[in-house]
C-alpha cells in the first residue's frame, strides 16, 4: 500500500526510478480499486442502459497521470527512455514488450544519479587522492543515496543499510 501512496504522492514526477515492486504494487492496488469501481457502477446503475460507467471513469481519470509517471519511472529503472511507452500503440507486440520491460530487473544507472556501485569504485581508480577526498566523497555518496531514496529507487531499509556502510567505512 505504501508503494501506491508513494506513487500517488509523486503523481506527476516523470524523472527518477521505480523498482519492480513499486510498479507492480501500484498496479495491483489500482486494479483492485478499478474492480471495486466497476462493481459500484453495476450496483448503482446510474444510466438505465448500463452504458455509462461514471465511477470507473472517475477512477481512470484520477489514475491516468500517475500511471504514465510510474511507467516512465519504471522504464528509467531499466535504463530505457520514457518514450518507449509509445510502443503501446503497436498492436499486441507493444503490450508484450511493455510487460517484459515491467518484469525486467532493475539496472544500475548509466547517466544521471550514479549507482552506489559506481560511487564505491571511484576511490579505487585514484587511491592517492582518495584520502584527501574521503570526507567530500562520503558526503557526495550520502547525498546521492538520499536522492535515490527520494526518487523511489531505494527503499528505506536499503537506504539505511547503505548509509551505515558508508558511515562505517569512514570511521575505520
Amino acid at each position: 500500500m505504501t508503494a501506491y501512496i508513494d506513487a500517488m504522492r509523486h503523481y506527476a514526477t516523470f524523472s527518477g526510478r521505480a523498482t519492480r515492486s513499486q510498479f507492480w504494487l501500484f498496479t495491483l492496488v489500482y486494479f483492485i480499486i478499478a474492480v471495486v469501481a466497476l462493481v459500484i457502477d453495476q450496483v448503482l446503475q446510474i444510466d438505465p442502459t448500463g452504458e455509462a460507467q461514471v465511477v470507473i471513469g472517475i477512477v481512470s481519470l484520477v489514475h491516468l497521470i500517475p500511471s504514465l509517471a510510474i511507467w516512465v519511472r519504471r522504464l528509467h529503472d531499466i535504463n530505457r527512455s520514457g518514450w518507449w511507452l509509445l510502443i503501446a500503440f503497436v498492436p499486441l507486440v507493444g503490450l508484450i514488450v511493455l510487460i517484459v520491460f515491467a518484469c525486467t530487473a532493475s539496472q544500475p544507472a548509466m547517466t544521471g544519479v550514479p549507482s552506489v556501485v559506481d560511487l564505491s569504485n571511484r576511490n579505487a581508480i585514484q587511491p592517492s587522492m582518495a584520502a584527501a577526498r574521503q570526507d567530500a566523497s562520503s558526503l557526495d555518496r550520502l547525498e546521492k543515496l538520499s536522492a535515490l531514496r527520494a526518487s523511489g529507487a531505494l527503499s528505506d531499509e536499503e537506504f539505511a543499510n547503505m548509509k551505515s556502510q558508508i558511515l562505517g567505512k569512514d570511521r575505520q
